[in-house]
């Protein structure tokens, strides 16, 4: 078998007879590299040749590999959430047990020690009792004795009070409101007789009680002359501060208060 054929130069007759016509391409101008067949596209002069020979269904299969590890990543990370929600949820209940169980125990010791002095807690509890009994007995109590005494140091010289009548409010009864008009409030109605050797001047009367504690109206009634003796009649009305509060030291201050500023606006 002959192999003269390897001693050819490459390209054929073709470039041998482009050369001697002097057709051929001018080595000074340059070429352009034809497209390479089979390529999937253009290749750089001396660029080494490279042939994606990886079939379309290896790529589909490996990317599908990468989703699927990517779920079971994100799989795996709420089940480290959840683990860990459950295992925090569990933790603050048995906190919160715990703590219930130790207020019960301190509620049981407490209750024990109640029961030791149950007694002093009966006592606190009667002694509460009176003590809320007398200041309702002490809410429409007023000091009488030394009411009349007052209204007796008001009344001008030579007139002696003789008779007197109270008509008042208790705890258990609501005192009539006035069924006059412009008439104050009151709690009682204070209705006494007077006698004078001498006729009382009624204005100047009637202006002094108005210094008596819970004054609210007065209103005169008759005079009458009898053996050379005048005798007179006066009804007067009695708001709140005239109630002693004797059981109540705050209600008692306040109702001192409110007279006196009261007198000084007169």
């Amino acid at each position: 078998m002959s192999l003269a054929f390897l001693s050819k130069p490459i390209g054929g007759s073709k470039s041998k007879e482009a050369d001697a016509s002097g057709n051929g391409p001018d080595p000074s101008r340059g070429s352009k590299p034809g497209p390479v067949r089979g390529g999937a596209g253009t290749a750089a002069v001396g660029g080494s040749p490279r042939v994606d020979l990886m079939p379309p269904e290896i790529r589909v299969k490996r990317a599908q590999l990468r989703l699927r590890r990517k779920l079971r990543l994100g799989l795996f990370a709420v089940l480290i959430v959840v683990v860990a929600g459950c295992l925090g949820t569990w933790a603050l209940n048995s906190l919160a047990q715990t703590n219930l169980q130790a207020a019960q125990s301190e509620k049981q010791q407490l209750t024990t020690q109640q029961l030791q002095y149950s007694d002093v807690t009966t006592t606190k509890g009667s002694i509460a009792l009176v003590q809320a009994g007398r200041k309702v007995g002490d809410s429409t109590e007023i000091d009488w004795q030394a009411y009349l005494t007052k209204l007796q140091a008001t009344l001008p010289a030579g007139v002696v009070l003789t008779g007197v009548t109270i008509d008042t409010a208790t705890p258990l009864k609501v005192y009539a409101p006035a069924s006059v008009p412009l008439q104050g409030d009151r709690i009682a109605t204070l209705s006494f007789t007077a006698t004078s050797p001498s006729l009382p001047s009624i204005p100047d009367w009637l202006d002094s009680l108005t210094s008596l504690p819970g004054f609210a109206d007065a209103t005169p009634g008759q005079v009458n002359l009898s053996t050379g003796v005048y005798t007179a009649t006066v009804t007067m009305h009695i708001n709140t501060e005239a109630f002693a509060h004797r059981f109540d030291k705050k209600a008692a201050s306040t109702s001192t208060t409110d007279s006196d500023a009261s007198t000084g606006g007169n």
